[in-house]
């Protein structure tokens, strides 16, 4: 028996990702992701914020959270 998989690759039924496994490395990457936006956001210039309705000081206040938290 086999699956398609996130990758569009065939995998065995007998060697899935268990469900709490492929969840945890979901949520992995959503802070991987959020931490390289954040990140991307603090070295925007005053200028860029003002063109997309952001305030230095919002920006400053998203960038100072923890990855983890929305």
């Amino acid at each position: 028996m086999s699956e398609i998989w996130r990758t569009g690759g065939i995998v065995p039924a007998h060697r899935r990702v268990p469900s709490t496994l492929s969840k945890s490395f979901d949520v992995l990457l959503l802070w991987l992701q959020r931490r390289r936006e954040r990140r991307q956001l603090a070295g925007l210039s005053d200028h860029v914020l003002k063109d997309i309705g952001v305030t230095r000081a919002d920006a400053d206040g998203e960038t100072r959270k923890a990855f983890w938290r929305r």
